[in-house]
């Protein structure tokens, strides 16, 4: 595994590269996202949305990487306020555990 695989930018990077594949460019060019984006409130981001997403992270990351798991170990709050930064640090921090 290359440093690159797991630098916080390349992931941050193509975490945004598969929001615009999930919820368009259209919408995603109103919305500058950021570490601080939320996917409840400032994406709007719904369940199919979500399913979309865990997909392609499954297709890029395998099996190092599962959303559902990881959202069903948060809260009701903390899910509705998960960011995109938070999603990037979680990605990273499996990648990095996995690496070992």
């Amino acid at each position: 595994m290359t440093h690159s695989d797991t630098g916080a930018d390349d992931i941050f990077g193509e975490v945004v590269r598969m929001l615009v594949e999930v919820i368009g460019a259209d919408f995603l060019l109103e919305a500058e996202v950021g570490p601080g984006t939320t996917f409840h409130e400032d994406l709007a981001m719904e369940s199919i949305e979500f399913i979309a997403l865990a997909e392609r992270l499954q297709r890029r990351y395998g099996d190092r990487v599962d959303l559902p798991a990881y959202i069903a170990g948060l809260d009701l709050d903390q899910i509705m306020g998960m960011t995109v930064g938070g999603l990037v640090g979680h990605i990273g921090a499996r990648l990095q555990a996995t690496a070992v």
